[in-house]
């Protein structure tokens, strides 16, 4: 699956903008850098999975629904739904930990 950074940044835009947030307010909100979001509207240059994440916290939301839009989640599987609602419940080392354990089990370093 391909990700547009440009889409998933107009969909992050449009959930800041429903919230009357600032770009300054997102970026303290999702503990991230207010260049980096700067550069990424104005560069198009694509977001970390950590700023994915970030974000997506920020706003009480699934990572998935920035990545591919709310309305796309029907793509998912229903297993696939269940491993993002139990990821939501890890903290941040225990998904440290989930991910060394997925590139063992794949053996595949991402």
């Amino acid at each position: 699956m391909y990700f547009d950074a440009k889409q998933i940044y107009n969909r992050v835009d449009k959930m800041r903008l429903e919230r009357g947030w600032s770009i300054y307010h997102l970026a303290e909100m999702a503990n991230v850098s207010v260049n980096s979001i700067y550069s990424w509207r104005d560069r198009h240059s694509s977001p970390s999975l950590y700023m994915i994440e970030s974000i997506a916290n920020a706003f009480r939301i699934n990572p998935i629904n920035i990545l591919i839009g709310t309305e796309d989640v029907s793509i998912l599987d229903a297993e696939q739904k269940e491993l993002i609602t139990y990821w939501n419940l890890l903290s941040n080392e225990q998904r440290a930990s989930m991910m060394k354990m997925l590139q063992v089990f794949t053996k595949q370093e991402i």
